[in-house]
């Protein structure tokens, strides 16, 4: 009898593991916001090795098609428009189209939608 006790405890124990593997083993959602705005301004530009860093974005919310679901923030922006000001005082104005851009954080006033933490990938 105690053979046979040991037997199913050991089975029992198998499969509470195995349970808890499946339960435990799975990664957490994660949520995801992507937004299409037709023109977005004052986005400073600066070169990088792989792309360009957009590191703030503001359009208007008019344009844009903005549904807060959480980081990360995807946009496409139909036209870019940014102003780079160089350590010399110069400043160029630079305009890219269907412009795809990831930022960590993004929200809404009514008016503007802005982000920031924004590069292209």
């Amino acid at each position: 009898m105690a053979h046979r006790s040991r037997r199913f405890l050991a089975a029992g124990a198998v499969l509470a593991a195995a349970t808890s593997a499946a339960v435990t083993g799975a990664p957490p959602a994660q949520a995801a916001t992507t937004t299409y705005c037709s023109t977005s301004t004052t986005v400073i530009l600066r070169p990088t090795g792989g792309g360009y860093l957009f590191p703030y974005l503001r359009a208007p919310a008019a344009g844009c098609n903005f549904v807060d679901s959480g980081a990360p923030y995807h946009f496409t922006i139909g036209k870019a428009t940014s102003t780079v000001i160089t350590g010399g005082g110069q400043s160029f104005t630079y305009t890219f189209d269907n412009l795809k851009t990831q930022c960590t954080a993004a929200g809404t006033d009514g008016a503007y939608v802005g982000a920031s933490g924004c590069f292209t990938p």
